[in-house]
């Protein structure tokens, strides 16, 4: 029995988990179906997490849906406890772990009116378990690149039901690899409630020892090659003046980054934080202005709606799908790759607190269009069509 009310762990928001009723689109089946997501993939990281966000989501707008993983890791240990969460898949190592698989696909789908499906090796062991007879199947593309137009992609993109994509730069891509009638469309990563003006910001400050009439630019990331820290560094050196870096997210490439920020006379302003969760929405309000210089292994650009939910502008790189979530001159700023180009765009926030406070406000509003229940329901109606 689905329960009358829904708490959000990770927030502790709660909100009625009403059934949809009275409504019925092309199969009148919105108020009865189930939905089972799956990601071949076993840590909270990139199509994993945005299956989970996109699971509670669902529920928030009182749909039934579960999400199958491979269990054994943080991915695992973070999801325990909530009855929808099912780590039945296992780590491949061997031909009985694909059949056994295979078999919970197959399982899964015998009991759900859509299954959806995030990475390439999921969507591989679908068609292979050829639930797509029996069950519409969706493909959740999250990058451009696993939007292939070889034959084997060709082949498996051609038993879908529908696609979802990251953002709107990739729908083009994927109706070329999807028969002409199969729906696509492009959904926001879910918001989660923290990300909300909580007043937090002045505490973190305080607590890392900057002065509140300080400039703060931070970033939030997997410090990883390619995914933009270099960037922050020579847009911080590029602004000068006592402008503090807040560093967030670890990785193999922190020892050369401290080195390229030595090398820049950054190393007495740049805060490295390491991995942090929980703190994120006060540490997100220490920030004057949040950069987004690369995207990242999701490009759903989830960094960029934390960064507005808890109200601050956000400068970033132009990249698709970045229009999706930031207007130019009033949520933030868009720029090219380039250092100098950015830090123009931050002194320009900066140096006026009433543009700050503006863009920020109106990123907050903005972003509430991406709250687990409206993206949620614009889901399920999507999924509707296609049980359709």
């Amino acid at each position: 029995m689905y329960p009358l009310v829904q708490q959000d762990r990770f927030s502790g928001r709660r909100w009625p988990a009403v059934r949809v009723t009275g409504r019925t689109g092309p199969a009148g089946i919105l108020g009865t179906m189930h939905v089972t997501l799956v990601a071949a993939a076993n840590r909270y990281t990139g199509a994993a997490a945005v299956a989970e966000h996109h699971c509670r989501a669902l529920h928030a707008a009182g749909i039934e849906a579960s999400f199958l993983f491979v269990g054994g890791n943080n991915l695992e240990r973070r999801l325990s406890g909530f009855h929808w969460a099912a780590p039945v898949l296992r780590k491949e190592r061997s031909v009985a772990d694909l059949r056994a698989n295979m078999d919970a696909l197959r399982e899964a789908a015998a009991a759900s009116t859509v299954v959806v499906s995030h990475l390439p090796h999921d969507h591989f062991l679908a068609i292979t378990a050829r639930i797509h007879r029996v069950t519409p199947l969706v493909r959740n593309f999250r990058n451009p690149g696993h939007l292939r137009r070889d034959p084997l992609h060709r082949l498996l993109d051609a038993r879908l039901a529908a696609a979802l994509t990251a953002n709107s730069g990739m729908v083009p891509q994927a109706r070329r690899l999807l028969p002409a009638e199969r729906p696509v469309a492009s959904l926001p990563v879910p918001l989660e409630e923290r990300f909300r003006p909580a007043g937090e910001g002045g505490a973190w400050r305080h607590e890392l020892g900057i002065p509140a009439d300080i400039p703060v630019v931070g970033m939030v990331g997997k410090m990883a090659r390619g995914r933009g820290f270099e960037l922050a560094l020579q847009t911080a050196a590029a602004l000068g003046g006592e402008t503090r870096v807040i560093l967030i997210g670890h990785g193999e490439s922190r020892p050369a980054l401290e080195a390229l920020a030595n090398r820049l006379r950054l190393t007495e302003r740049v805060h490295w934080l390491g991995y942090l969760e929980r703190e994120l929405p006060g540490l997100y309000e220490a920030m004057d202005v949040v950069l987004y210089p690369a995207v990242g292994s999701d490009h759903g650009h989830r960094a960029i709606s934390e960064a507005q939910g808890c109200g601050r502008p956000v400068v970033a790189v132009r990249a698709p799908g970045v229009g999706d979530l930031v207007e130019d001159g009033v949520t933030g700023r868009i720029t090219d790759p380039d250092a100098d180009a950015m830090a123009a765009a931050c002194r320009e926030i900066l140096a006026d607190p009433a543009t700050a406070v503006n863009m920020g406000t109106a990123a907050a509003a903005a972003a509430e269009a991406r709250r687990f229940p409206a993206v949620g329901a614009a889901l399920a109606e999507f999924l509707e069509t296609v049980a359709g």
